[in-house]
């Protein structure tokens, strides 16, 4: 078979030292891995992380790895049962419908009889964690792939500007009221000490952003508008809070509280790569003002904002949840399943969630008498080789878990002790506003058409009302819940009505 190989090796004593010669072999299975991983630099071949599990498990892997998702996606489409194969997909970013699809073209496994036994760390937290196991589990019941579980899911969080609250003696705000007075107080007393009339009190990035923050009238959706409440699907834009909140939006920004380029497409416009220039943002919605901000004030100015309490309750959309699932999954061509788990199982502890996202200690990373932990010397002047040749971090989702309680001992400084601390406390108030699910292709396909005219009637009329372009009015509401009916919104909402019965 192209792909399995079994390895023979023959250790024979050299004839010069006045040894006879002889042989002894000794098997060892190679597994077969592929998946997709574009990080620049990064072959798996010789990565640090994948020699170091070897040395730990004893695991031995050939590799194929993929840089482009669509070649990834396509070797994903061909796969059969029949077919050669792979051992496991590791990286896999397999979307749920390609789960159901794998699975009934009996490529892979189900891994839910193996858990509990071979993959004890994995099982311990999903016995913990009931809505996960359900989470990862497919209508048949079967288990085809495991995630990654992060305790600090990615947010698109609101990043307010510290220093600029420093500067003006304000306190963060804490409902939607203070919240505008601190935004005027940034748009008129000049807090970045120019002179100039250049500040920005809030950016975001289209309608995408802006419905963050209807968080502050105790709305949360999903990408689709819909939330669950009491076991009914409902759609936010029929909200009677939606009015108020659109109303809200238009006031900001005819107040010059919001970006007036907010709804432009490009995301270039408000990034900053040189910390000469002058901090214009006061606020901005993003899930890294880091990334945005590509200065050291991006880095230390900015801190994650709690959300705005609505009738005395704090409550904010949680963007991704904290799984990401379709990282790992076994092929039926795997001769030895139990002996896959056990590899995977490691990461799901914290000495192997900190192997791939950190490396390894005293070569990697140092822990001083304080017990914090910090970069070796090497690994800080060698980012790009630290990264790309030691990590497996980046690129795809990996499986395993995030090492929180390792990453808060970092010795980054109090501000990013501080920002960690705020993510965490954010954490009690992120909520999903829709259960995990499960599509088959075909009601993704079912789904994405009626998306696809709805979800963009609603952006785009949201954009119209803030810029002020439509009056908000009862008349316009009507005709806009008329519109919606138009396309298909009755059955757009039975379909996610129909998903979350299955719950």
């Amino acid at each position: 078979m192209r792909f399995k190989r079994i390895i023979c090796l023959a250790l024979v004593m050299a004839l010069c030292f006045g040894f006879s010669a002889s042989a002894e072999q000794t098997e060892k299975t190679i597994f077969v891995m592929a998946g997709f991983d574009d990080t620049e630099y990064r072959t798996w071949a010789n990565n640090q992380f994948f020699i170091r599990m070897e040395e730990l498990t004893g695991v031995s892997f050939a590799y194929q790895q993929y840089k482009s998702l669509d070649a990834w996606t396509q070797a994903k489409e061909q796969m059969t049962a029949e077919g050669e194969m792979p051992d496991v997909l590791f990286k896999g970013a397999l979307t749920g419908a390609e789960c159901i699809s794998l699975r009934e073209k009996g490529v892979l496994i189900d891994l839910k009889p193996y858990l509990a036994e071979y993959a004890p760390n994995l099982w311990a937290i999903l016995q913990q964690h009931p809505e996960y196991l359900s989470a990862i589990t497919l209508p048949d019941g079967s288990i085809a792939a495991l995630p990654y579980i992060s305790t600090l899911p990615v947010q698109n969080y609101i990043w307010i500007n510290t220093a600029w609250l420093e500067t003006l003696h304000l306190e963060e705000p804490t409902t939607a009221e203070e919240f505008v007075n601190v935004l005027t107080a940034f748009l008129e007393k000049d807090p970045n000490k120019n002179g100039k009339n250049d500040e920005i009190p809030l950016g975001f990035m289209g309608p995408f952003d802006l419905k963050f923050l209807a968080h502050a009238f105790g709305l949360i959706a999903n990408d689709y508008n819909v939330f669950a409440r009491d076991g009914k699907a409902c759609f936010m834009p029929l909200e009677e809070n939606y009015r108020l909140f659109v109303t809200w939006c238009r006031d900001l920004y005819q107040a010059k509280l919001l970006d007036q380029d907010g709804f432009l497409l490009s995301s270039t416009l408000r990034t900053v790569t040189d910390s000469d220039a002058a901090e214009t943002y006061g606020a901005i919605i993003t899930p890294v003002a880091a990334d945005v901000f590509r200065t050291t004030w991006g880095q230390e100015d900015y801190s994650v904002m709690l959300p705005l309490a609505y009738e005395g309750q704090r409550i904010y959309r949680d963007f991704a949840g904290p799984l990401l699932r379709g990282a790992f999954a076994v092929t039926c061509a795997c001769k030895d399943p139990a002996a896959m788990l056990q590899w995977v199982d490691h990461l799901y502890t914290e000495e192997g969630a900190i192997l791939a996202s950190v490396g390894k200690e005293n070569v990697d990373y140092l822990i001083d008498g304080d017990d914090t932990w910090r970069m070796t010397e090497s690994a800080r002047n060698s980012s790009a080789y630290y990264s790309a040749e030691t990590l497996i971090d980046g690129g795809a989702t990996s499986p395993g878990i995030l090492a929180e309680a390792f990453q808060r001992r970092f010795g980054g400084g109090a501000k990013l002790k501080k920002m960690l601390e705020k993510q965490a406390q954010f954490r009690g108030y992120a909520e999903m506003p829709f259960p995990y699910y499960c599509l088959t292709a075909e009601q993704q396909e079912q789904i994405d058409a009626l998306q696809a005219e709805i979800g963009l009637y609603v952006d785009m009329q949201l954009a119209r009302w803030v810029l002020g372009e439509e009056e908000i009015s009862d008349a316009s509401f009507s005709a806009f819940e008329a519109h919606l009916n138009d396309l298909g919104l009755p059955a757009f909402l039975e379909f996610w009505q129909s998903v979350l019965d299955q719950h």
